[in-house]
């Protein structure tokens, strides 16, 4: 008999799964969470834990019942919607963008690029708001990003992207015929006979007695913030990004088993958008899932995070254990992730770094998006990053693509003719290389 192999990450998800309300008062016994709620799949059951308080303020128990804003979480439900669509021939996952939403649309721009973060758009972090009616998600992309313009060609690497799962909002209500909310509630929530979940815009959240306080992490105190949230992030117009689900672990559990039972959903664990460097073990994106698919330490994972909460589902590849954390700190899903890659950072050993580049002056120029300039200059031993309105950045070489800096790793790839980068990644996002 063959002993089984040892997988540090998978030892960790399981383990955390397999006994979810220790799993819960182990995060709610954190100081940088007052309050958390677990749900796991595991067997083909849903296991659930409560631990912490709602409301550092008054005290108030967390339930499996109480309700938390999952934010970008919502992306996977709106790829797993669109892949149900193509999965029924309502579309094609390959169907130019234009076929449904007419605009000014790269010609590769494609269905599948708009769910796997891959489709090039420079509207990764357009938070505005376009009002609460119907018509929202199609001003939104009228509005904020047909003319946002485009990053890299459709399809050739990864950049996280806010504004393009709008866009397959946008899609699936052009294809489904009626809005996004709408059209979620009918097709994925009601199936998955879902108790708890409903849509609310942040500026119309109050103290409900059933919805979680945000709480934000200054230092060693943790601090509520207003159940109403002003930030645009929270909009109906951004709905498909995750702007407006407020739902349970149980719920998004029970969404997420449903989900897995149907066709072709192995095909969003798998890879479909390349993200050279930057983040250790994160290989790049599926549809809707973000994929750690080190061999060492594989898994699929997607986060989320409004103003004061955060969360984050983490699945073994071939999902047969799935892990549902949701919390009520801005630090929540950075918890969460400590215990599932600490142990296995040190089962692994550390990071074997290959050679730092000789040429730092390849790297210097002007880097740019929508969200600012970056200007890169050339130093002894490293870069250095400035920015209006940030402090200026060292970046310390790792390897060839990815340097270090105190506030998350930088990759530079796509390499020109002269061996200089045509783009850098920062928190997920690109920027192209303008000088």
């Amino acid at each position: 008999m063959t002993n089984p192999i040892h997988n540090p990450m998978r030892d960790a998800l399981v383990g955390l799964a397999g006994d979810v309300q220790a799993t819960a008062e182990r995060l709610a016994a954190l100081p940088q969470v007052p309050g958390v709620q677990v749900a796991a799949i595991a067997d083909g059951r849903i296991g659930l834990g409560a631990a912490g308080t709602a409301d550092a303020q008054t005290g108030r128990a967390v339930t499996s019942s109480t309700r938390f804003r999952p934010g970008s979480i919502t992306k996977l439900l709106t790829a797993g919607l669109v892949t149900a669509c193509a999965a029924d021939g309502r579309l094609s996952l390959d169907d130019p963008v234009g076929r449904f939403v007419p605009g000014p649309w790269d010609e590769a721009l494609r269905v599948r690029h708009l769910i796997s973060h891959s489709c090039g758009l420079d509207a990764a972090d357009v938070f505005v708001d376009v009002g609460d009616e119907d018509d929202c998600v199609a001003r939104y992309v009228q509005q904020h990003v047909a003319g946002a313009g485009t990053l890299f060609t459709p399809g050739t690497t990864f950049s996280y992207c806010n504004g393009g799962f709008v866009l397959a909002g946008r899609v699936l209500e052009v294809v489904l015929g009626r809005p996004f909310e709408e059209a979620l509630r009918a097709e994925v929530l009601v199936p998955a006979a879902t108790t708890d979940t409903c849509f609310a815009p942040g500026h119309a959240s109050h103290d409900d007695g059933v919805t979680a306080r945000g709480h934000l992490v200054k230092g060693q105190q943790v601090e509520p913030v207003p159940y109403r949230i002003a930030h645009p992030m929270c909009s109906r117009g951004l709905g498909p990004a995750g702007g407006t689900l407020v739902s349970t672990a149980h719920d998004l559990a029970r969404v997420i088993a449903r989900h897995l039972q149907g066709p072709d959903t192995a095909s969003m664990r798998t890879l479909h958008a390349h993200a050279p460097g930057g983040v250790a073990g994160m290989r790049g994106a599926g549809l809707g899932w973000m994929m750690w698919d080190d061999p060492a330490v594989p898994s699929v994972r997607i986060g989320g995070a409004v103003p004061g909460q955060s969360g984050l589902i983490v699945a073994t590849p071939s999902a047969d254990t799935v892990l549902v954390v949701l919390t009520n700190s801005d630090q929540g899903a950075n918890a969460v992730s400590f215990l599932l890659d600490g142990e296995a950072a040190t089962a692994t050993g550390p990071r074997q770094d290959s050679d730092p580049p000789a040429d730092l002056g390849r790297y210097a120029g002007r880097y740019t998006s929508h969200v600012s300039t970056l200007d890169i200059t050339a130093e002894a031993g490293g870069l250095r990053a400035t920015s209006p309105g940030l402090p200026e950045l060292t970046l310390t070489p790792q390897d060839r693509i990815t340097f270090a800096t105190p506030i998350g790793p930088v990759a530079f790839f796509g390499a020109d003719d002269t061996g200089a980068p045509r783009y850098l990644r920062w928190r997920m996002r690109v920027w192209h290389r303008t000088t």
